[in-house]
């Protein structure tokens, strides 16, 4: 009975069973946790599809190259260099590494998502050019190089550089076309030049302290909450989602034909302008005061209206009315 259990299994969770010590009966489960437990023997688990070992003291993983997705954040992990084929990586915390370069030879990375947030001994990404997604958040002493010559190899469609001591952007992309789709640089409070990043699809400036985004008018998707050194927003009306919340941004008036428009938190007075805005966030605004007067009756077309929060409005029957 029990053998005919565990082949008829498909997901199993045992997060936080300490007591657990014979797992040689798991091998053919499709999604097995082991996250806080104290297994240190996981050579038989090879051929499981998604593997959970966060928080564990497991060292050898030398046997798990055909893990589809492993995760094996917050261990003491020094060793993934059989880890290559592996699609879906992730090694949150984990401070033992010290050279993803070394760890993964060239010419034999097959790794589709790789994240190595918080790994703040790494300080050479160069040789991951062939990673599809990379997450590098907090991993404090990448260098500005490392960056630029990862980006070099044009094969990076989605990368994480939040919180990192990275320079001028404009230095660390070549002047041709980039080719990264998705680009997060949230907190990087050393950017300042951010002109090369027009052609990004989705770019992710929160928290920085840029000033100029008069050559991002391109981006499809752009993030610039709590970007308070930014005053001019006149030249973003073509993009089609933008978030301007926590900002200190007065005038949107230009911003008429953006898709999705997140104002929360501003102290936005005026958005007379923005009756076509599909999807209008005003979260928390509280200097606008009457909606009905914000918005002339032959200009509604907001479909998605978020007022929560705007305690001085009074009337809102405006946005019930229909043209004649």
């Amino acid at each position: 009975m029990y053998i005919l259990l565990i082949y008829l299994l498909h997901t199993l969770n045992l997060k936080g069973c300490k007591n657990i010590t014979d797992i040689s009966m798991l091998g053919d489960i499709h999604t097995l946790n082991l996250s806080y437990t104290n297994i240190t023997d996981v050579s038989m688990l090879g051929h499981i599809h998604t593997l959970n070992l966060s928080y564990t003291n497991i060292t050898d993983v030398s046997m798990l190259g055909h893990i589809h997705t492993l995760d094996l954040s917050f261990t003491n992990i020094n060793d993934v260099s059989m880890l290559y084929n592996v699609h879906t990586l992730i090694l949150i915390g984990c401070t033992n590494i010290t050279d993803v370069s070394i760890h993964f030879p060239k010419e034999k990375i097959n790794i589709h998502t790789l994240n190595l947030e918080g790994c703040f001994n790494i300080t050479d990404v160069s040789m991951l050019g062939n990673v599809h997604t990379l997450v590098l958040e907090n991993c404090f002493k990448i260098t500005d190089e490392s960056i630029r010559l990862l980006l070099a190899k044009h094969n990076i469609h989605s990368l994480d550089l939040s919180e990192t001591y990275i320079t001028d952007v404009s230095i660390l992309f070549p002047k041709e076309k980039i080719n990264v789709h998705t680009l997060v640089l949230s907190g990087c409070k050393n950017i300042t030049d951010v002109s090369m990043l027009g052609d990004v699809h989705t770019l992710d400036l929160s928290f920085t302290k840029i000033t100029d985004v008069s050559m991002l008018g391109n981006v499809h998707t752009l993030v610039l909450s709590g970007c308070n050194n930014i005053t001019d927003v006149s030249m973003l009306g073509d993009v089609h989602t933008l978030d301007l919340s926590f900002t200190e941004i007065t005038d949107v008036s230009m911003l008429g034909d953006v898709h999705t428009l997140d104002l929360s938190f501003t102290e936005i007075t005026d958005v007379s302008m923005l009756g076509k805005v599909h999807t209008l966030y005003l979260h928390s605004c509280s200097n606008i005061t009457d909606v009905s007067i914000l918005f002339p009756k032959e200009k509604i077309n907001v479909h998605t209206l978020d007022l929560s929060g705007c305690k001085n409005i009074t009337d809102v029957s405006i946005l019930f009315q229909r043209k004649k």
